[in-house]
Order: structure tokens, then sequence, then C-alpha cells
């Protein structure tokens, strides 16, 4: 995939186009990213954006089989998921059935079906999925429960799944008014990308997006917070959990300033943790004989995932016989150390290799390419950093991994500790 390959169009109405032409396969997948995520929520309807992304799927109004159900009969899968800043939903079907779903698309966008009956049982459906969620060990953790450590604003700092309370008190006007809000064209992006010709598709957009009215967007609102003057620090009880656990995470540095930073806190958390011999469990088990599972990654769900402010974070499962002190001191050690000097070149080149190898694999699955396309150009107005990537990351060198970890800073992050509760 390079950017030459990457067609890209604005309707009158306000609505982006991005269409990628790669002919390997006789599929099609088709993207729409709505610029709203759960930081758009208020205070008193945490979780309608999460809420949402179930009711679209209710289909539009007037029909009568829900939007999986014709996607399904079209021989495709679909999905959606809901991030601070967007939400998007994606279907990959046969190329010969991408208007099929370009229609349907357009349908839910003019009138998407919100019934008294479609809210009530999608916030049920809600619920379930967080006591679901809860209900496993170390279920929450990181996300959500370390976000409220890390931010205080409302919008940074509450939990994206929805508070069943508030829901509960959500009323279909509420819906109505959401919908018109935020999902209108000017608000989204439309990406077509696989096995299709440009020119058609783009015919068949225009043709089923263009009559849809444009509605008023949303200005933007800044979510930007002072960072945390010390260290904040949370812990809860999960009495699932066989062996405790913290996180920490830290603030990042804003990616429309330009995503290098991101790059070297991606390649930071590589030589942390990655790798058959990661330098924090190495350390640690030749310093104590005890072995933690570690994991870290830029980004509170992924790489370049959503606009400011965002973290970078780290988990550790340790043995019970193994303070958190120790781990929280091993951490700081091996960051004082890459601040210093930097990885090894060897470090780095397997970090580069495993990075690379995971995001080849993840572009080859169309899913996830139609996805990524339209979320950087709804996020960063350029959809051919996806096809940047690599060279991007190839570029990151042992300084800038050092420049990283010095800014990961004991005095200004968030703490989150579980402690095994009583039943485990």
């Amino acid at each position: 995939m390079n950017t030459a390959e990457i067609t890209r169009v604005t309707l009158h109405n306000g609505l982006r186009i991005v269409i990628e032409e790669e002919h390997s396969v006789p599929v099609a997948g088709v993207a729409v990213h709505y610029d709203v995520g759960f930081r758009a929520e208020a205070e008193n309807a945490s979780g309608l954006a999460h809420l949402f992304e179930h009711l679209m799927f209710q289909g539009a109004a007037g029909t009568g089989p829900s939007h999986f159900q014709q996607v399904e009969r079209a021989g495709g899968f679909c999905n959606a998921s809901t991030r601070q800043d967007y939400t998007d939903f994606y279907t990959v079907v046969p190329a010969d059935a991408v208007a099929e779903v370009i229609a349907l698309e357009a349908d839910r966008m003019r009138a998407s079906k919100i019934t008294e009956q479609a809210v009530r049982t999608q916030i049920s459906v809600i619920r379930e999925e967080v006591l679901g969620k809860i209900r496993r060990p170390y279920g929450g953790f990181p996300w959500p429960r370390l976000s409220p450590v890390l931010f205080r604003a409302f919008a940074n700092a509450h939990d994206g799944y929805g508070d069943y309370a508030a829901l509960r008190q959500v009323t279909v006007r509420d819906c109505e008014e959401f919908f018109d809000r935020h999902y209108g064209p000017g608000n989204a992006v439309v990406t077509v990308a696989g096995d299709v010709e440009p020119e058609a598709v783009l015919t068949v957009i225009e043709r089923a997006f263009g009559a849809i009215p444009p509605r008023p967007v949303p200005p933007p609102s800044p979510y930007g917070e002072p960072e945390p003057a010390g260290q904040a620090a949370a812990e809860y009880a999960d009495p699932l959990a066989p062996l405790p656990a913290l996180a920490l995470g830290y603030r990042v540095p804003d990616p429309a300033a330009g995503p290098a930073a991101h790059f070297a806190l991606s390649a930071l958390a590589g030589v942390l943790v990655g790798g058959v011999r990661p330098r924090l469990r190495e350390r640690l088990h030749r310093e104590t004989g005890q072995n933690v599972t570690f994991s870290a990654r830029v980004g509170l769900f992924d790489l370049l995932d959503a606009r400011d402010p965002d973290m970078w974070l780290l988990t550790a499962i340790h043995p019970a016989g193994l303070s958190a002190e120790r781990v929280l001191a091993a951490v700081d050690a091996e960051l004082d150390a890459l601040g210093a000097t930097g990885p090894a070149d060897e470090e780095l080149r397997r970090c580069r290799t495993a990075w690379l190898l995971s995001h080849h694999r993840s572009m080859d699955r169309l899913a996830d390419r139609v996805r990524i396309l339209g979320r950087f150009e709804l996020l960063f107005g350029d959809p051919g950093l996806a096809a940047r990537l690599p060279e991007s990351y190839a570029g990151v060198g042992a300084a800038d991994v050092a420049a990283a970890a010095r800014g990961l800073r004991p005095d200004s992050r968030a703490l989150l500790r579980v402690v095994p509760g009583e039943g485990r």
C-alpha cells in the first residue's frame, strides 16, 4: 500500500471519503468513523456513545431486519468499537456486495432506528457486557480503572463503558438529540478498501450519501489538562485476582504536534517488555529469582488512536512475595538506564522486527486496514500515515528511545494497585 493508491474526496454535505484499491483477494471493507467517542459525553449521560455503538446495529428507521442480519445475508461480517474520540463501524463482504453495504450505512446515517424498546434492550446488553468484564480476574484492569487516577477532567477520566444508573435515565429524546448532533455526514468518514474500482465506488457513495442533508458539526472540544504533580495513586481489591498487580500511566505528547515521540515510546515499550529476554523481566528474575508478567504500550488502546491527551501505560502481575515497591524500583531503574544510554543496537533491531511483523499482519487483515485508514483520516487528516508507519518506526534510534525514557518521570504518573481480595 502507498499513498498514491488512496483516493480522498469530500462531498458537499461534509462527508469525507477515503478509497484504497487493492486487488489481491475479491473482498472489500467498508468503515464509517464518526467523530464522537466517550470523551464527548456529558456527566449525566456516561455511556451514551457506547450505547449508540449498539443502537446503530438496529439498522435504519423503517426497516425490519437488523444491520447484522442484512450484512450476514450479503455474506459478510461487521462490528464496531467506541474509543476516546471516535466510534467506528466496519464491515467486510465479498467485493460484489460493497454497494449494498454502502447503502445500509447511508440509511442508518440518514435515520437510525431509535425506539423505546431498542434503547432499553441495548442498555441491558451493555449492563451484561460490563458485568461480564468485571466478573473475571483483573476485569477493568488497566482500563478503565487507570484513567481516573491519571486524569481529573470528567471527559478523560470517566468509564467509557457507561454508568448503568445514568443510562437507565436516558430517554429516546436524549438519543435522538445525540444522534442529530454527532452522526451527520459532516462528522463522519466513509472508507472503502479492497477489490474495488475507486471511480465506481465513489459514484455509489455519492449516490447513497450525497442526498443526506448536512447537519451542524459540533465544534472541536479541547480536553487537555495539567499533568499530575507528583505520583497519583489508587488501589482496589479484586476477589478473583490470584496475584497482586499494578499499572502505571504517564501522559504522552500531543500527536497533532507530530507522531515521532509516539514511535519512540512504542519502541521503549518493546525494549522493556517485549521479545524473549525483556529488560524488566530479566532484571527482576536476576535480582529476586521471581517471575513477573509485564505488558506496555503507548495509547490507552493503540498507537496513534486518540487525540490529546493520551497515555503510555505499563502493567505488572507479580508474586505476592514480591512487593509492588520492588517492582516499581525495577521499572524506575530500567527507565533511568535507558534514559542515560538508550538501548543496545541489537535490542532495538529485535524490537523493530517484532513491531513490523505485528503491523504487517494487522494490515493484511482487511478489517484492520480499512479501520486504520479511516481513523487516521478522522484524527489527523492523513490516511497515508498508515503506509508510512513502518518507515517512521524504522527511523527510531537509540537516542529517541533514551529521550522517551527520560520523559516518563516517577513524579508525574499514575499508579494503580490491584490487591487480591477475600475469597480468591
